[in-house]
Parts: C-alpha cells; sequence; structure tokens
C-alpha cells in the first residue's frame, strides 16, 4: 500500500470546529461590526486565515489586526479542543509500521503550534509543511508537492488523509490518493476521495508493512 501517509489537521486529527468558529465571529463582531452566524463561516475550513478574512470583507489595512484578534479569541475556546477518538491510537500502530508520516495543514506555523503543540501528537510526525511553506495553498497541490519534495516521497505510493474538497483537490493535483477522514462530521457528501474511512482505525489498511 502506502509508504507515506500524509494527514491534515483541523477536522481530521483535532477537533478544532467550535474554537475556528466561534472566534472567528467574535472578530468579526470587532472588525466588521457584523454578527455573523458561526454556522455560515464553514467555508473556511481548509483554507488559510489570511484567505478566509480577505473572503469575509476584512480589508488589507485591517488583516493584521484581525489575525492577532483571532488568535486572542481562538485561545479563549482552546480548552475545548479534543484529539479525535481513535486518533492517538491509531498513530501509535503506524508508528511501529515502516511509514513516514506527515502534515499538510493551512495553518501558519505559530498558528500549528499554537493548538497542535497541546494535542501530545506532533511528535509522531517526520514533515510538516504549513502555510509559510508554500506561495500558493489548498486546494493548490503545491503544499503536497513541497512535501514530496522534502520526504522524498513517491506520489503514487502516498496518500492524504483529510476531511474537506480542498484537501482532496490538493492531493490529486499532486498525483497523490486521497482518503476521506468522515469521523470529523463536516458534510462529506460530493468530495472525491479514493477511500473513505468511517474510523481512524482504518487507517492502519493503507499502511504499507
Amino acid at each position: 500500500m502506502y509508504t507515506h501517509i500524509v494527514f491534515d489537521v483541523d477536522g481530521t486529527l483535532i477537533d478544532t470546529d467550535d474554537a475556528i468558529l466561534l472566534s472567528l465571529r467574535d472578530v468579526l463582531r470587532d472588525v466588521l461590526q457584523k454578527d455573523v452566524p458561526a454556522d455560515d463561516l464553514r467555508f473556511s475550513f481548509g483554507i488559510t486565515s489570511v484567505a478566509t478574512l480577505d473572503a469575509l470583507g476584512v480589508k488589507a489595512r485591517d488583516t493584521g489586526r484581525a489575525m492577532l484578534l483571532w488568535k486572542r479569541y481562538y485561545m479563549d475556546y482552546a480548552g475545548g479542543i479534543t484529539v479525535f477518538g481513535g486518533v492517538r491510537e491509531a498513530l501509535e500502530r503506524l508508528a511501529g509500521t515502516a511509514c513516514i508520516l506527515g502534515i499538510i495543514t493551512s495553518k501558519t506555523r505559530s498558528e500549528y503550534e499554537l493548538d497542535f503543540a497541546q494535542s501530545g501528537l506532533a511528535h509522531y510526525f517526520d514533515y510538516v509543511i504549513c502555510a509559510d511553506d508554500t506561495q500558493k495553498h489548498k486546494p493548490h497541490p503545491e503544499p503536497m508537492l513541497k512535501f514530496i519534495e522534502r520526504s522524498g516521497a513517491d506520489p503514487a505510493a502516498t496518500v492524504y488523509i483529510g476531511d474537506t474538497e480542498y484537501d482532496m483537490r490538493c492531493a490529486h493535483g499532486a498525483g497523490t490518493a486521497f482518503a476521506l477522514a468522515m469521523w470529523g462530521g463536516r458534510g462529506p457528501e460530493g468530495i472525491g476521495a479514493d477511500y473513505r474511512l468511517s474510523h481512524p482505525r482504518e487507517i492502519l489498511g493503507l499502511a504499507r508493512r
């Protein structure tokens, strides 16, 4: 099967939905004086913070302030962030195989370190590609191509596990397989996945022994 298994973070390894949506809602109240329902902000899953703010009409001159506020408000909700059930056990078993594990995330390096470090999962991963590492971001394939460049992976022996269409397009655009993590419950209908995984334990079936 696959020698390189790559993961998205939010909605795949850790459940950050409430922290992301509620903190973004609070930012928009401050910066745009708009009260936007949290559910209307779900489009932000899988794209960078800057792209999200731009799509919501935050002007370039206000982006820096909005980013600082978002980090502050995010930490207010960070206590509710959890590792999805079964993820830790799956990673522990994968660590006993010959597979190389990686992460591709739309978070910046500082955002990644801010919340993922608390999960206790970071030591499982050999390569981490953050938004700072590429000029273009998901759904563009550049993040996966950067992972392939750094790790020396064969695209045909690489699978990306994520929960959004952006993840799927990034993987397929770089010539790798895509496995849909369905345990996050973000509405997977219509996403063209090579594999659909209902529980993290099923990841073990993708690993080359």
